[in-house]
């Protein structure tokens, strides 16, 4: 497919090379002529250079006009290119910020899960202690408020 597009193209350019310069060899473009410009009067040329000047200015023209948007187009992929650097920048820190929030997520479960095995523990320790506490076979306290000392009377009585 791209052979055929360069043949074609190819072929599109000497088409149009021999038709100007068949047009051109005609004794019309040998004729010559004075171009008369206000502030100045060129000297007689043939008609045939006044149409190669103007082709020739306009190549030049249009080299120019394509240089200056070359340019001004490498700028832009330069400034879009730095943009992307800084915007893969910022994802990698992002993406770095999230997979240590997502660790930080994994121990604080774990801590969580370690937590309720302890709130376990400990609610169970705590029922332990209340059915012996109501069963009477659990610890025992002092009862200090009906015991004497040695030899010591009730006062009150």
């Amino acid at each position: 497919m791209k052979l055929l597009k360069w043949v074609l193209v190819i072929v599109a350019t000497v088409m149009a090379t021999c038709i100007l310069v068949f047009t051109f060899t005609q004794p019309e473009f040998k004729a010559t002529a004075q171009i008369k410009i206000p502030w100045c009067d060129l000297p007689k040329y043939p008609i045939l250079m006044y149409v190669g000047a103007t082709f020739a200015i306009g190549l030049l023209l249009g080299f120019l006009a394509a240089a200056y948007y070359y340019i001004v187009g490498q700028a832009g992929i330069h400034a879009k290119k730095k943009e992307i650097k800084r915007l893969e920048g910022v994802v990698s820190d992002t993406n770095a910020e999230l997979e240590r929030l997502r660790e930080s997520a994994v121990l604080a479960k774990k801590e969580v899960k370690r937590l309720e095995g302890v709130i376990v523990e400990i609610t169970a320790e705590r029922d332990s202690l209340r059915s012996a506490a109501a069963s009477g076979t659990g610890s025992k306290k002092k009862n200090t408020a009906t015991m004497k000392a040695v030899g010591e009377k009730d006062w009150l009585v």
